[in-house]
């Protein structure tokens, strides 16, 4: 997250977060490289919010595309996990 960035919403797991407002900006690869996070489940996160913030128009359509699109795992489990527990709802994509 960005220094001095005001967090009006949920940021998910595994993302970087810039600008103002404040928005998605990309998968931490790096950080998930240093917790040993293997190549695998980098691209398999970033996959899932590609579907969630680049190809699709609002957060519901790209849940849909991700519970249609990947296979159940640990990590959609986690993502779609932290959408559905978010009171505020979550950061948007950047524009």
């Amino acid at each position: 997250i960005g220094g001095a960035s005001l967090i009006r919403k949920d940021v998910p797991p595994f993302v970087k977060a810039a600008r103002e407002p404040l928005g998605f900006a990309g998968v931490n690869s790096i950080g998930l490289r240093r917790k040993g996070f293997s190549d695998e489940v980098i691209k398999e996160i970033e996959d899932i919010y590609r579907l969630l913030y680049i190809q699709n128009t609002n957060v519901s359509k790209g849940i849909e595309a991700v519970k249609e699109q990947m296979s159940d795992s640990e990590v959609r489990k986690a993502i779609l996990g932290f959408i559905d527990a978010s009171d505020k709802g979550i950061i948007k994509g950047l524009i």
